[in-house]
């Protein structure tokens, strides 16, 4: 193994960088890597003066996750640290179990994090972690879809609540970790799922354990990937700051005359940014489905791209660029009672700090039409069709308002941020410039919702 791939079990090492503004979370299941991360954040954090408690999460699958939770509470009350038992209710899927049971325990993590005022969450991902993810998404075939994913985990990532996911071990082995608690001496617990084989990562697993100068290769390929990723996010978010404004709607324009300059690959990386912002998926669109919009062509090819739909957005050919809206198909129409807060459309935050229920949801020709009527002229979204995609915000006193498409005194007490899932949330350190991109053009929206005399 090299010297680059392997770090020492310092913990000032491998907890550096790491502030926390709070208490930390420390996630931990029983296995030898939580229990190893949770000795080596007390060593940390009794240097620091910093507070830690202990969070095991019961997904409520197996009988034996009970008494593995009460085996951490034991270790935590010798090491004087809280510990807590979340439990993952409600029904399971029947397919794509581990992924919703990862998403969920994040989810349950992060809601706690919030009720004790913990701003970190730290996990005890390894390097052998690291080595099967990277594996298992070369072999889905991320590498031919622009690679992102090959960056394997971040380090730190952003969770949907704004919660810092720290993964500190990430250059440890999980050979190592067992070492190091063998000279406590500390037991651990075993999962049995980590031994049943109809898991791709059990299987994969056992694979790079009979390999491990494979498991070494993918773990350094990683830091080589998140390097350029990194370099590619920052690229793209200085070309969408360059080259993109947005309208009443929203609606996004591109100026394709200053933008065609640019490597190609951060030019498609900036269009599969735009297209997840308008159309609020969750997942970016493969780049190899772009190039139409970048390669004009003639003739009847170049009549075949004036208008386009992906990833839920509408992309149409204007003067000198492209513009970017949603189109208007699944949108979904929610209540929400005082204190809620959702996600609307995968674009919009909206958070109830009302006394009364609040309904959003798209805006209807209905609404547009006796909207305007009232008004006595047009709401100012350009094009037209833009506006059917709005949201439309409406109070229990039968008030509506359309925060994205004009202006007006809004509803007092609710808090509406502009958003887009698939960079928001979940969001590796890799992509911060994009993060930061994104969050400036929130900042900037009521540049174009001007008040009218």
């Amino acid at each position: 193994m090299t010297h680059s791939t392997r770090a020492e079990l310092i913990p000032a090492r491998l907890f550096g960088g790491i502030e926390p503004a709070g208490i930390a979370i420390v996630a931990v299941s029983g296995g030898s890597d939580s229990l190893a991360l949770l000795l080596l954040a007390h060593v940390w954090a009794t240097e620091k003066n910093l507070t830690l408690h202990a969070v095991t999460v019961d997904h409520g699958l197996r009988p034996e996750a009970a008494a593995e939770a009460g085996f951490v509470g034991a270790v935590c009350e010798g090491l004087g640290i809280d510990h807590t038992t979340l439990g993952w209710d409600g029904l399971k899927p029947h397919s794509g179990l581990p992924d919703a049971a990862r998403r969920a325990r994040y989810t349950i993590m992060e809601e706690f994090a919030g009720a004790i005022g913990a701003t970190t969450i730290l996990t005890g991902h390894t390097l052998d972690d690291q080595a099967e993810t990277v594996w298992m998404r070369s072999q889905r075939g991320e590498a031919g879809s622009g690679g992102r994913g090959l960056s394997g985990m971040a380090r730190i990532t952003l969770l949907p609540g704004g919660t810092q996911l720290v993964r500190p071990l990430l250059e440890v082995t999980r050979g190592q970790l067992r070492d190091y608690l063998a000279t406590y001496p500390q037991s651990w617990v075993e999962d049995p799922t980590n031994r049943d084989p109809s898991y791709e990562r059990v299987r994969v697993r056992r694979m790079l354990k009979h390999n491990p100068a494979l498991r070494d290769r993918l773990a350094e390929f990683s830091k080589a990937a998140a390097r350029l990723r990194a370099v590619k996010s920052r690229d793209t978010a200085l070309l969408l700051q360059a080259t993109t404004r947005m309208e009443a709607g929203p609606v996004f324009h591109l100026d394709m005359e200053l933008a065609i300059g640019a490597p190609r690959s951060v030019l498609l990386h900036a269009l599969q940014i735009l297209i997840a912002i308008a159309g609020g998926g969750e997942y970016l669109v493969p780049p190899e489905r772009l190039a139409a919009l970048i390669d004009e062509g003639d003739g009847e090819d170049r009549r075949s791209v004036m208008r386009n739909t992906l990833g839920g957005a509408v992309i149409e050919r204007v003067s000198g660029g492209l513009r970017f809206y949603r189109e208007r198909r699944n949108l979904e129409s929610v209540l929400l009672a005082p204190g809620e807060s959702v996600l609307w459309d995968g674009r919009f935050e909206i958070v109830n700090n009302t006394s009364d229920t609040v309904h959003a949801g798209a805006l209807t020709r209905q609404a547009l039409k006796e909207t305007e009527s009232t008004l006595n002229r047009q709401l100012d979204v350009r094009p037209r069709a833009a506006l059917l995609s709005s949201l439309m915000v409406g109070t229990a006193k039968g008030d509506i308002h359309f925060p994205f498409a004009d202006t007006g005194d809004g509803v007092s007490g609710l808090e509406l941020r502009l958003t887009a899932r698939a960079i928001e949330y979940f969001c590796p350190e890799t992509d911060f410039p994009l993060l930061e991109w994104l969050h400036g053009l929130d900042a900037a929206r009521n540049a174009f919702l001007q008040p009218r005399s």
